[in-house]
């Protein structure tokens, strides 16, 4: 259904603003913006408009004449430099042949405008038929990741581009203080439920877990650039080839392994019924199919590192999320749900030795 931008209620939105206000919220349509798009790229966008979704930005989808464009609006923490390192990612991307955005450059030759405090930018629209949302889509978009990722080890960006100031993500090495600020923040929560008390609980030990057997990895593993949300409608297929990898919000400096370890954790939890052996094999043997794509191949640090990324993930969701945004409603809506992924966790540090040696063996493949 197309939306009217005069008739978007702004009241309307989630308030996931974070960081004492840093981050902005979501924005809206609206009548002005489109006008300042139209003028600035000499477009004649219909006022028929619709919502492509997404967390960060807002993302529109507009005609003009019979071509089709998206709008991309990003939030105000966004600042020129990123956005400029974000842009040049995608050219160096789309050279290596990665299927990636390109910006539509103004009638000034600009490749964004600010409009309300914020950057915006506008693209060509690539038709899809589906995002990356089932075992078989990921098995064959992971060695994308594996090509994308022996790219980007020689793209260098600035200090914004490298740093994302919010993402899916936490560093080893801040596991335990952000962990912790999450935990305090909940145990400061009025009418605590029993199971935010558990989730407080069971936090802290997989943060102590994690930060003790990751520790000895940290300084043994190399870190780049890498995509940092590598999922769903983020890369986009058409007949089964994908034609679109987009979303470069998280993008930043870590290890390659932590960016696959975003995939596989998103994938065990969209197919949760599946049994956790079946799972293990599954997921083990998807890092064999990322691995083809690279040019240098998983070392077997980073195999044996990887079980321990996978366990850490929940743990940007406590320290990451819940304890920084701003609103408590939306931290506590946040944290529903986060107990099973927690115990998740501790059941994967519990089992470390089998998790390991399931990674370690490069010639395990399973038969999907």
């Amino acid at each position: 259904m197309d939306q009217h931008p005069n008739n978007v209620d702004e009241s309307i939105q989630i308030n996931d603003n974070a960081g004492s206000g840093r981050r902005g919220l979501r924005a809206v349509p609206s009548i002005d913006l489109l006008n300042s798009v139209r003028d600035a790229y000499n477009l004649p966008i219909s006022n028929d408009i619709f919502d492509l979704g997404g967390s960060s930005n807002l993302n529109l989808l507009v005609t003009a004449d019979i071509q089709k464009y998206v709008i991309r609006v990003y939030r105000p923490y966004v600042n020129e430099g990123r956005l400029q390192d974000i842009q040049y990612v995608r050219r160096k991307l789309k050279e290596g042949g990665v299927p990636t955005s390109e910006e539509i450059l103004t009638k000034d030759g600009q490749s964004y405008i600010i409009y309300d405090h914020r950057l915006v930018e506008v693209e060509t629209y690539i038709k899809s038929d589906g995002g990356m949302d089932t075992w078989d889509l990921v098995q064959k978009a992971l060695p994308l990741l594996g090509h994308i990722h022996t790219i980007l080890k020689d793209v260098h960006v600035s200090t914004p581009g490298k740093d994302p100031f919010f993402a899916n993500y936490i560093k080893p090495e801040d596991v335990l203080g952000k962990s912790r600020k999450g935990i305090q923040r909940i145990k400061g929560w009025g009418n605590l439920t029993e199971e935010e008390k558990q989730l407080a609980d069971a936090t802290e030990e997989l943060a102590e877990l994690v930060s003790a057997y990751e520790t000895p990895f940290i300084s043994k593993l190399p870190h780049q650039l890498v995509h940092g949300d590598f999922w769903d409608n983020n890369v986009f297929f058409q007949q089964d080839q994908i034609v679109l990898v987009t979303d470069f919000d998280f993008m930043g400096e870590r290890t390659r392994i932590d960016d696959l370890a975003l995939t596989l954790y998103f994938l065990n939890f969209h197919y949760e019924s599946t049994n956790a052996g079946d799972r293990l094999t599954r997921l083990s043997s998807l890092a064999n199919v990322y691995d083809q794509g690279l040019a240098e191949r998983l070392s077997n640090d980073e195999r044996k590192a990887l079980p321990l990324a996978l366990a850490r993930q929940p743990l940007w969701s406590i320290g990451g999320w819940i304890a920084f945004l701003d609103n408590e409603k939306a931290a506590r809506n946040h944290a529903q749900g986060m107990l099973t992924q927690v115990k998740w966790a501790l059941n994967v540090m519990k089992e470390l030795d089998k998790w390991q040696e399931a990674f370690q063996s490069s010639s395990k493949h399973f038969n999907f």
